[in-house]
């Protein structure tokens, strides 16, 4: 059963965001599209694993993607946990092609590219390890006393996965993903008794959801970028040529003709992204979409049914409960 559901990272729709407002020749912009080029390659990873998880029984194993915890002074994130009433299982999931070797010596991972290039990164299973015991602390400090096991879930079929002679680990915690059933039908059998009644069961997954707390990041300050560099306005969906024009209570492209309803839905979004979920006031929303009149800013906010605090002049909007599910909302078009 999954209980918290797979959702696109909210550094992702922050990239994404400032991409979409940013000049095409901004000192920075390799930089933020090569950081997100990485983050859907690991996000579409950890989707690939969506089929295979969804033969798991769900009477039997709880699921939750994408949770961030902390035992105080650090977060840790784990990109997937199963927990089941006998043991709690981390996957942290690798989206990488060519070849694999993983060095016991140096304890590093090196990737052999498509086009033969090399890279070095820190050896997962030293970081697997790290989740499982933040966890079991963090399992520990509540009263609940669960084993914890990790599996790298190498999300590619086609990737070569190598090792030195004798490094048996390997073997045992790296896996490419069709063989991720099998094995957890494994770990299970290994563990005889339950750890955990239903009812607790229940307790440990209600404590997950209350203390994860998402990543919550200025993505503005962390490139040095200001809001005078970002471009504003309603961007055309399909030329994203340049702001569109409100008209008639409708959005229009003077470069394309498009005629849209809703066209700014995406905009608001990106709005409270690069903004990093401040509450606006109606001349800061105004102002961002191009409005002509404090009256019609008002009236489109008012649509939106966003969550508001204060009154009059001090009122002001707050972000909509999922930017991902406001910003994918079906354009009209006429």
């Amino acid at each position: 059963m999954i209980i918290k559901k797979r959702t696109i990272p909210i550094r992702i729709q922050k990239n994404d965001a400032l991409l979409r407002r940013m000049p095409k020749n901004h000192k920075v912009r390799a930089k933020i599209e090569e950081d997100l080029a990485r983050r859907w390659a690991g996000y579409r990873g950890e989707a690939a694993l969506d089929f295979h998880l969804s033969k798991l029984s769900e009477n039997e194993y709880m699921i939750f993607h994408g949770i961030r915890l902390t035992n105080g002074k650090y977060f840790f994130q784990i990109d997937t946990l199963i927990l089941s009433a006998k043991f709690a299982l981390i996957l942290e999931v690798k989206n990488f092609s060519g070849t694999l070797f993983f060095d016991p010596q140096f304890n590093q991972m090196i990737q052999t590219t498509l086009n033969g290039e090399e890279r070095g990164y820190p050896h997962p299973i030293e970081q697997a390890n790290l989740q499982a015991e933040e966890l079991k602390k963090w399992l520990s400090k509540r009263g609940f006393n669960l084993p914890v096991e990790f599996f790298i879930v190498i999300s590619k079929p086609s990737t070569i996965l190598r090792t030195s002679p004798g490094n048996s680990q390997i073997n045992q915690k790296i896996i490419h993903s069709q063989y991720l059933i099998s094995k957890i039908d494994k770990v299970s059998m290994s563990y005889k008794e339950k750890q955990l009644d239903i009812k607790t069961l229940k307790k440990v997954s209600k404590s997950i959801l209350k203390e994860h707390t998402p990543e919550s990041i200025d993505i503005l300050k962390f490139y040095k970028i200001s809001m005078d560099e970002i471009l504003t306005g309603v961007l055309c969906p399909v030329c994203i040529a340049k702001p569109m024009e409100r008209r008639d209570g409708s959005w229009l492209c003077e470069a394309c003709r498009l005629l849209s309803s809703n066209a700014h839905f995406k905009t608001v979004a990106d709005l409270f992204l690069l903004n990093n979920g401040v509450p606006v006031f109606n001349k800061q929303f105004r102002e961002f979409l191009h409005l002509p009149s404090p009256h019609i800013s008002r009236r489109i906010l008012e649509s939106l049914n966003l969550p508001q605090t204060g009154t009059g002049k001090g009122r002001r909007y707050l972000p909509p409960p999922s930017y991902q599910d406001f910003a994918d909302l079906d354009i009209q078009l006429y």
